[in-house]
């Protein structure tokens, strides 16, 4: 009864990696086309359908991995309100730091090792992940040296707890959501001083991130290295 159930397990598990591989080629295909636009040309005009169409694109991303969530993003603020857009921006970010942490919990068991051999910057903090969860995902997240997805899932793969490092996911992210919420609702209301001056924030947030990573790297004793 166990081996049944053991290779009924197998075969489901095996199953939907086919189904995730095979849909991420796909989408990597036509990468190209996926652009803000394109996506509000496609949502209902009906606004709480576009925003449910929305959420099922954030998941598709997180399963997809190849395309830019930014794009999600300004979307958001090309169909609704600032509020409103960010609102379903924080909703859609809830959706791939979660769906992306429970896929590497199930299928992303050589993940971990794999990356830190891969990204020296990961190594160099990986000895935070068990006794500073929360500490640790921040950088990861600020670091940008891998994919969002594919940190969720290597989070998930290491069993970091799920609410310090979903927490630290939102906080890290949520002025990139907002940012690029108000770019699509200064493209929306054709307001060129919306876009400089979200874009001027967005290069002050990224050189103040830079900045805090090389301090802590540079001085490991101030994070309980």
């Amino acid at each position: 009864m166990d081996q049944n159930k053991s290779k009924n397990q197998s075969i489901i598990k095996y199953g939907a990696l086919c189904v995730w591989l095979i849909l991420a080629v796909v989408i990597f295909a036509n990468r190209s086309r996926i652009t803000a636009d394109a996506i509000v040309n496609y949502t209902p005009s009906n606004l709480v359908l576009a925003a449910f169409v929305l959420l099922l694109l954030f998941a598709l991303k997180t399963l997809s991995v190849f395309f830019f969530s930014g794009i999600l993003y300004t979307a958001s603020g090309l169909i609704f309100d600032l509020p409103v857009a960010v609102l379903v921006n924080a909703m859609g970010l809830m959706v791939m730091i979660s769906e992306g942490y429970f896929m590497g919990n199930y299928f992303g068991s050589n993940l971990v090792g794999t990356l830190a051999e891969k990204h020296p910057k990961v190594e160099a903090i990986v000895h935070l992940q068990d006794r500073k969860p929360f500490i640790f995902t921040i950088l990861l997240r600020m670091m940008k040296v891998i994919n969002f997805d594919v940190g969720s899932m290597y989070m998930g793969a290491s069993k970091v707890k799920f609410a310090p490092y979903a927490t630290a996911s939102f906080i890290t992210v949520i002025p990139e959501l907002i940012i690029y919420a108000v770019v699509g609702g200064g493209i929306a209301s054709l307001s060129p001083n919306a876009v400089i001056i979200a874009a001027i924030v967005y290069v002050c947030i990224t050189v103040g991130s830079a900045l805090i990573i090389a301090y802590l790297l540079k001085h490991p004793e101030k994070i309980g290295g």
